[in-house]
């Protein structure tokens, strides 16, 4: 199973690819904090999940959630934030979850359980 982290707050992002670690230790993780950077590993390798800040300089996660998209309708989104009033822009992009920060591994671990979409990388 391939995951990408994104988040452009360098701890927020080490605590995240951490929980995403320790629940799927088996897992190829890789942790992102510039947006562009993410948008150019699934279309080059594939991808499975992935986990986007909402609220970040420049793009915001819903806009790179969007793009992800757009390239595989699939891919499971799983959108981590502070702020509760993105919510229902994630559901309306069928977000396959929403963790509120700080992220937990019992979170992370419930999030990976109930994916929307099954896998669809080789990893």
């Amino acid at each position: 199973m391939k995951i990408l982290c994104l988040d452009d707050e360098q701890l927020a992002l080490q605590m995240l690819e951490m929980c995403v670690k320790q629940v799927k230790p088996d897992a190829d993780v890789l942790a992102f904090d510039d947006q562009d950077d993410l948008l150019d590993e699934p279309e080059q390798n594939g991808c499975d999940v992935a986990f986007l800040d909402i609220h970040m300089r420049g793009m915001n996660g819903v806009e790179v959630a969007k793009r992800l998209k757009q390239s595989n309708p699939k891919m499971n989104i799983i959108f981590v934030t502070g702020f509760s009033e993105y919510k229902a822009d994630a559901m309306d992009m069928r977000a396959s979850g929403y963790i509120m920060k700080p992220v937990t591994t019992e979170e992370v671990a419930r999030e990976l359980e109930e994916l929307r979409f099954r896998r669809t990388t080789r990893c």
